[in-house]
């Protein structure tokens, strides 16, 4: 069950459909689709890297300071 190489957005889900149909939980077949693009070239950040998320320092403060 060799996953397809590519970047779009089309093959990333066809990848994940495909693991799911083999029985992959969901996590683990996006985790798996999402690598395998980053692979091919895709600029696709990586979960909690400092670089996913737009700016870290402002905004959304729990306590409302």
């Amino acid at each position: 069950m060799p996953l397809k190489k590519g970047t779009s957005s089309t093959t990333i889900s066809a990848n994940i459909k495909e693991m799911m149909a083999h029985g992959h939980p969901q996590r683990q077949a996006i985790a798996a689709a999402l690598s395998t693009a980053r692979k091919s070239g895709a600029k696709i950040p990586r979960r909690g890297s400092p670089g996913s998320r737009k700016n870290p320092k402002s905004g959304g403060s729990y306590y409302g300071s």
